[in-house]
């Protein structure tokens, strides 16, 4: 595929829990963890999306209800048609003797991390937190394939309660983590950054801003102070060049490009 909008069926949907759920459509594309696609429907917009899965017959993508357009997005049905395109974006290096942490929808890129990683018979541990239970989606694949997997929930409804961050230095002392990766919500990134800094561990993690264009022409998802087009250098980057970055843990742009000032 490419940057021209294709429409495809949805071939099959899986809810998780209330407002959220994976949509399966055609294997159309190669992709690498980490890279997303933008998904486009009829009358409502168009939004970018990582991949949480590609194999054989089907390529996956998993939603939170959040926006107009996500929540939409909850209403489809079996067989619709909806607008696809891209890979864009940089994705995942594989690395191994990996920390894999995901919050909230966040963990949809590393389930596909996942599937690479073992795939390429790399050795990783999985930590994984949400605010309840159905949140920490592929909780069973993560098992699976990771040598050890913890959970937390905000609720205590699955795994430990508490914060993703909570155990981190423990975990990465007692499997001698050696690379990380993450994605979900940038408060988390900000207190991973301040702990693995500290103990110089190479990392990755996956960012999401608002993108319009995917191919890096309209600056919409220009970081400040790095001037990485996310779009298209992202959404995963290494410690080198979240570096670079003045704006982690700010509020995002809108699709003005302005900034939403903190309260307070």
């Amino acid at each position: 595929m490419s940057d021209y909008i294709q429409t495809f069926p949805i071939r099959r949907i899986v809810e998780h829990g209330p407002g959220v759920k994976s949509y399966y459509f055609d294997q159309m594309i190669d992709a690498r963890a980490g890279q997303f696609i933008n998904l486009w429907t009829p009358g409502v917009d168009e939004k970018p999306f990582s991949i949480s899965n590609i194999d054989d017959r089907y390529i996956e993508i998993s939603v939170k209800a959040f926006g107009p357009f996500s929540k939409d997005l909850m209403n489809r049905q079996v067989g619709e048609y909806l607008g696809i395109r891209g890979p864009f974006g940089h994705g995942f290096t594989l690395q191994n003797n990996a920390l894999l942490i995901g919050g909230g929808i966040g963990i949809a890129p590393l389930r596909f991390l996942g599937f690479e990683l073992a795939a390429a018979d790399k050795n990783f541990v999985t930590l994984m937190g949400g605010a309840t239970d159905y949140e920490i989606i592929f909780a069973e694949d993560f098992n699976r394939l990771a040598s050890a997997s913890y959970l937390t929930t905000d609720d205590g409804s699955l795994g430990k309660k508490g914060l993703v961050t909570a155990d981190l230095a423990e975990i990465i002392e007692t499997h001698n983590i050696r690379y990380i990766y993450a994605a979900g919500p940038e408060i988390m990134f900000v207190k991973i950054k301040e702990l693995i800094d500290n103990l110089h561990i190479p990392y990755e993690f996956c960012m999401e801003r608002y993108m319009k264009c995917g191919i890096g022409i309209c600056g919409q998802c220009v970081l400040d102070g790095s001037g990485v087009r996310l779009c298209v250098e992202g959404p995963v980057l290494n410690q080198d060049e979240l570096s670079k970055v003045k704006e982690l843990g700010m509020p995002h742009r809108d699709a003005s490009g302005k900034r939403e000032q903190p309260v307070g």
